[in-house]
């Protein structure tokens, strides 16, 4: 059985911001798919610009013929000239490609709206000032786009540009420092922290690149942390007993060590995941470049000589990466693969309540995480399966 995972929807946005919000519609290192119902116009872009560019043309128009004739004139003709504008702009700039057109589209109401902040007139300024803050949601956009196409750049040039963003980014902050003191430059530094914690400690943050956590076919069931002699035979069987299949995110020091188990559940129709070499689960997010591809390389190495089986997926443990995680998953030809849906099992022992977490109100394209090895994993997939199972026979 081949797994796919869901990357980021890709949208045919138009406009930056958009773009950068329905998908930066990217190529992906290994078998990521998109999801269909996703694709297609942006539905913000279609509101937002199907109300503001009208808005935009309307109150050009009606100004217009204020200033030509009066409040008469502009109250009569301004629907005419509204829809003449449109029309006539329609064919003078007909444009193939949805993105030159939206470029040559915004040319206009940019210039007017540049005159029209210079002008009496609260309307005027009202729209312009709409008009503007359009344009700087698109200059946001062509930044996270940048951002994004920085973070899918692979290996040590990748690495690279994370290290000069960095540079550049405290360069900013003690720029802010020595112009407005130290209480703003504090501020910035607080938001540059923040902003890093939650792109590192959350697992589906995409920050620091893509990270994958919804399944294409179906729920998909991932368990971390094994082969197990103790353990991974009896999940096995379970699956087995089940007819479910798993993927298995394995650590290279563990592969090396039970080498019959890896190539087992490779035997049993399983997919392996990278979970790293050695785990270093409480350091991973502090990692610096060249551990960090030791990490991953080793990790992938150990499993492709034990079972002949090259992964397509890595998991950092705990989903914490670092800055450094994605160029070198990248560069092997690996996608950075989180969850939806955890329990806790390594922590809690609670089996009903871990269940009740990974099965209530559950969506089709659920990633569902549990770990090998623990004291509880045998009863945890046991209850699991039981459930999955009530379940679609209610069904």
């Amino acid at each position: 059985m081949s797994f796919r995972f869901l990357g980021k929807g890709a949208s045919r946005a138009a406009t930056p911001a958009f773009r950068l919000m329905g998908g930066a519609d990217e190529a992906r290192a290994a078998d990521a798919v998109l999801p269909s119902a996703e694709v297609g116009m942006h539905r913000g872009e279609w509101l937002a610009l199907g109300l503001l560019i009208p808005w935009v043309a309307w109150v050009a128009v009606f100004d217009f013929l204020w200033r030509l004739g009066g409040p008469w004139v502009a109250w009569l003709a301004v629907w005419p000239g509204f829809w003449l504008l449109l029309h006539g702009l329609a064919f003078a700039l007909g444009v193939s490609r949805p993105v030159r057109a939206w470029w040559c589209w915004s040319v206009l109401p940019t210039l007017w709206s540049i005159w029209a902040m210079g002008q009496d007139g609260g309307l005027l300024r009202v729209t312009a000032g709409m008009w503007w803050a359009m344009m700087l949601l698109q200059g946001l956009g062509i930044l996270g786009l940048l951002w994004w196409r920085i973070m899918r750049v692979a290996g040590w040039a990748g690495v690279v540009w994370r290290i000069s963003m960095f540079l550049l980014a405290h360069v900013g902050m003690l720029l802010v420092w020595l112009r407005w003191g130290w209480q703003m430059g504090l501020a910035v530094g607080l938001m540059l922290g923040g902003a890093w914690c939650w792109v590192t400690f959350r697992p589906r943050s995409c920050g620091f690149g893509e990270v994958l956590c919804r399944s294409a076919g179906g729920r998909v069931l991932t368990i971390d942390d094994g082969p197990d002699p103790e353990v991974t035979p009896g999940l096995l069987d379970l699956l087995d007993r089940h007819g479910r299949k798993a993927v298995f995110f394995v650590i290279g020091e563990k592969v090396r060590r039970h080498p019959e188990l890896a190539r087992e559940i490779i035997r049993r129709g399983h997919e392996l995941g990278n979970h790293t070499m050695s785990h270093p689960q409480a350091w991973m997010w502090g990692l610096g470049p060249w551990r960090t591809r030791w990490e991953i390389r080793e990790g992938q190495r150990a499993i492709e000589e034990i079972t002949g089986v090259t992964p397509r997926w890595f998991r950092a443990p705990v989903g914490h990466r670092n800055g450094f995680t994605h160029p070198f998953a990248h560069e092997l030809g690996l996608e950075v693969v989180a969850w939806t849906r955890r329990g806790y099992d390594t922590v809690e022992r609670d089996v009903a309540k871990i269940v009740r977490a990974l099965s209530e109100n559950p969506r089709p394209d659920d990633v569902l995480l549990i770990h090998d090895g623990t004291p509880i994993a045998l009863e945890l997939l046991a209850k699991l399966l039981e459930a999955e199972a009530r379940r679609e026979r209610g069904n």
